[in-house]
């Protein structure tokens, strides 16, 4: 599954290629893909044509494409999405899930998921701590790539878990973006078993496990 270094690339990817693009059609190809969408397809591809995206957005592992009207899609990965910018005459990938076309007859936007666990969906956007966010990722925390990432009351939060840390690691309304790969990497570099309690944790320990998981 993709983790924050990777979906930050991903959203880079798509802040610089369809940012500022006015959608004219979308085609849904496979109804799982946006079955987080609850009023479903039809409702998606109306409501986003004629949309343009401003920009392109990302907490934790959750990617969004910011609309004109304090709206959002709101894309998870899953396992194996891709957000792909293709040519219109590319010959479509096996696993199209969801495609985007824009009035400047310029690349398409593919949602390409071959296990189909990620999914598109359409947010009203919320502010929360300064920041707008989808409500749907309102709760995430802050993940250590955010500009107002605080270390320190994330150190503390972590050391007043009641749990193993490994399992922390993961909480998303924690610290968001790390998952298994990057947990176990930071485990291994801080030389921490999987399962210490986290609030045996000493301060030093702590920051030295947040530090290490890798966000670049």
């Amino acid at each position: 599954m993709p983790e924050l270094p990777e979906v930050e690339v991903v959203r880079r990817g798509l802040d610089a290629h369809v940012t500022g693009r006015r959608v004219t059609a979308v085609e849904v190809l496979n109804l799982r893909a946006v079955r987080r969408h609850e009023p479903g397809p039809v409702d998606f591809a109306d409501r986003l044509a004629g949309r343009s995206i401003v920009a392109a957005g990302r907490r934790g592992k959750y990617l969004w494409l910011e609309l004109d009207d304090s709206e959002a899609i709101i894309a998870h990965l899953g396992m194996s999405g891709q957000m792909l910018v293709q040519p219109e005459d590319a010959v479509d990938e096996k696993h199209l899930r969801v495609r985007l076309r824009f009035d400047d007859g310029g690349p398409e936007l593919r949602f390409v998921d071959q296990r189909t666990f990620g999914g598109l969906a359409l947010a009203d956007l919320v502010e929360v701590d300064g920041a707008s966010l989808p409500a749907p990722v309102a709760h995430i925390a802050r993940d250590p790539m955010d500009p107002a990432f605080d270390p320190d009351a994330a150190v503390a939060a972590l050391r007043r878990k009641r749990t193993g840390v490994k399992r922390a690691l993961l909480d998303q309304t924690l610290v968001s973006g790390v998952g298994n790969i990057y947990a176990d990497e930071s485990l291994w570099r801080t030389k921490l078993h999987w399962a210490r309690p986290t609030d045996k944790l000493t301060r030093p320990q702590a920051a030295a496990l947040l530090s290490a998981a890798p966000t670049s």
